[in-house]
């Protein structure tokens, strides 16, 4: 077998002793005539190829174990705390299932489309990573996350465009800051900057709504609808 492991986990069986041996690479190529399962988390291994993760003593860098059920990787080496591994990110890897309105974490597999809070903002994974404390969202915009705009009934809040594809145009409408602050319009097509950025890029919008008073009709502001 020749294949290349791109931030995936790899179990290798002898054929003869049925021994496993697993490891986890960022960028890699294995070449082996041995059996070879490629995985992209920790949730489809099987716990019954590890041994448990002790209560106490020595765990090493590298090595996977089972821990409720489930196979958590060895990020670096310690002594066991009474901590469980998803309670400190910066010793395990650990697999958790992709359920709404999770925080992001140190030393978490995430894959392409899932969310994260972050500083109470959320973000989508644009690239499959383990996470680190360098690789924050914030950190890696556009690279590893893209925000994830925060929508009202009909106005979406300004989110900083990450490339030609997700770029505002002339007539486009958000709120700025925060949701439900400032409506803004775009003045131009290819527009990147923010209202703070480029205050020529950008008018105050305040929508146009219909109202009757005293059988007359007349709006609430003056611009056009």
């Amino acid at each position: 077998m020749d294949t290349r492991l791109n931030y995936q986990f790899v179990e290798v069986t002898d054929s003869i002793s049925g021994e496993v041996w697993a490891g986890y690479y960022d960028t890699a190529r294995i070449e082996t005539e041995q059996p070879c399962v490629i995985h992209d988390n920790l949730s489809t291994m099987d716990v019954e190829k590890y041994p448990a993760l002790p209560e106490k003593g020595r765990v090493e860098e590298g090595m996977f174990y089972t821990y409720n059920n489930k196979v958590v990787y060895c990020r670096q080496p310690h002594e066991r705390t009474i901590y469980a591994p998803e309670q400190t990110p910066a010793l395990f890897s650990f697999w958790r299932d992709n359920v709404a309105d999770l925080t992001w974490i140190e030393g978490e597999k995430v894959e392409v489309g899932w969310v994260r809070i972050y500083n109470n903002v959320k973000y989508e994974v644009i690239q499959p990573h383990t996470t680190q404390v360098d690789y924050t969202p914030t950190a890696t915009l556009g690279v590893l996350w893209k925000e994830v705009p925060q929508q009202s009934d009909e106005y979406a809040v300004f989110v900083h465009p990450t490339g030609a594809h997700d770029v505002y145009m002339k007539g486009d409408i958000v709120w700025y800051p925060t949701l439900n602050s400032t409506l803004y319009r775009s003045k131009i097509d290819n527009n990147s900057w923010s209202p703070d950025e480029y205050a020529n890029g950008w008018e105050i919008y305040v929508p146009c709504r219909i109202l009757k008073c005293h059988g007359r009709v007349r709006t609430t502001s003056k611009e056009r609808c």
